[in-house]
């Protein structure tokens, strides 16, 4: 017999579970693109989504072809107005507002950025929404107790004639349909009836039929909106065409689409009847029909810019949508700024700049700032501001813009 009773067998105890991985935000996501420098990124930033009201971020960018560096976010910036920033960046303009009107109604870090309730004014303001910006302001009063921004009634956009002005779009590599986000670029310009832009097909290695036929459907879209469409240096893509034109048949159709398109841009008549009859006999089809877009007497403009606002009298202008590693205006913007220690930036007619754009911006801009130079940026919306303080441009280079 036992002489002390067996002591109770111990319950395991359970194993904790383990923590629920949480989504990365934007802010974060912006930070780790700085481990990308050997990558190659897309010309477009994709936004797969984003979580609904205030919830981190879900957006995701793929490889492309330029590096993208970021040094650091900004400590002002709040969890959802980043998101919103960066959903806007990718032309989600809808539901950027939706989240940052989420965020002011019930997020408490929202409601103390003056930034976000500055971005959710700028975009209803390009919604038009009179209704919707009467009421966001009366709430600003009562949160911020200070007059809210004024409405600004909408004015029929000033476009010069000039292709230093607009939108800006470069096709690089092999045109095809399967590179789906090359196309996004011009594709919402003509989308948004941007009423000027610029397309440069020199970095253009080669082409398939679907990818011409889809070059050429794009165009002749752009030309029935009577976009005015600066195509640059596009005689590389035209000597590939040529070559193909002159095997007829064996050249594919989407060559001769494309060949004839190009002719009406740049209103070349005389080759489009001569080559129109040639294309319906080898396919046996109606020959197209002389549709050009208006022809318009532009002055020989180089890319750089016209002598604007800034402290030292001049600023460089960008306008439009800018997507893309945009490497001509950069390069062109590096090519101002050897002529001067203080270069300005002016980006008050922008409506949009995607992420790939932003980052390379911020690049050129370390590049000027090493050669011990200033810049300053003006005119930036708010919307556009929360972008660029993301991907790491610092606050001091904001100034306000003087008349």
């Amino acid at each position: 017999m036992a002489l002390f009773s067996k002591p109770p067998a111990k319950k395991p105890e359970p194993i904790p579970a383990p923590p629920t991985p949480r989504a990365a935000t934007a802010r974060s996501l912006a930070a780790n693109a700085a481990g990308r420098k050997a990558a190659q990124v897309r010309p477009a930033a994709v936004a797969t989504g984003a979580t609904a009201g205030t919830g981190a971020s879900i957006i995701d960018w793929s490889p492309a072809y330029a590096s993208i560096e970021v040094l650091k976010t900004n400590p002002g910036l709040c969890v959802v107005l980043e998101n919103a920033a960066l959903l806007y960046a990718g032309g989600q303009a809808g539901a950027a507002r939706e989240q940052l009107e989420a965020g002011v109604a019930g997020d408490l870090e929202t409601k103390q950025s003056p930034l976000a309730w500055l971005a959710l004014f700028d975009l209803i303001q390009r919604a038009r929404d009179r209704q919707g910006f009467d009421k966001l302001a009366m709430d600003y009063v009562v949160q911020f107790e200070r007059s809210a921004p004024a409405w600004v009634e909408p004015v029929a956009q000033k476009v010069g004639i000039n292709g230093s002005q607009g939108g800006f779009v470069a096709l690089a590599g092999k045109l095809s349909a399967a590179g789906g986000v090359q196309w996004q670029g011009l594709r919402r310009a003509i989308e948004a009836r941007v009423p000027q832009a610029r397309l440069d097909l020199s970095a253009i290695t080669g082409y398939d039929d679907a990818g011409a036929r889809l070059l050429a459907a794009l165009l002749a879209d752009a030309r029935r909106t009577h976009m005015r469409l600066s195509i640059e240096r596009p005689e590389k893509l035209q000597v590939m065409l040529g070559i193909a034109v002159k095997k007829g048949r064996e050249g594919g159709q989407g060559a001769w689409l494309l060949a004839l398109e190009m002719m009406q841009w740049r209103h070349d008549q005389a080759a489009f009847d001569d080559s129109a009859v040639e294309f319906a006999v080898a396919f046996e089809v109606s020959p197209p029909s002389w549709e050009p877009p208006p022809e318009e007497k532009a002055e020989e403009v180089p890319v750089t810019p016209a002598t604007m606002r800034g402290a030292d009298g001049e600023s460089f202008p960008f306008a439009g949508v800018l997507v893309g590693a945009s490497a001509p205006l950069l390069n062109a913007l590096s090519e101002f700024s050897q002529r001067r220690n203080l270069i300005v930036v002016d980006l008050s007619e922008v409506e949009r700049i995607d992420f790939v754009c932003t980052g390379a911006l911020l690049n050129t801009i370390d590049r000027i700032e090493a050669q011990r130079k200033t810049v300053q940026i003006v005119g930036a919306s708010p919307i556009i501001r929360a972008l660029l303080l993301l991907i790491g441009i610092s606050p001091r280079h904001f100034v306000k813009q003087t008349v």
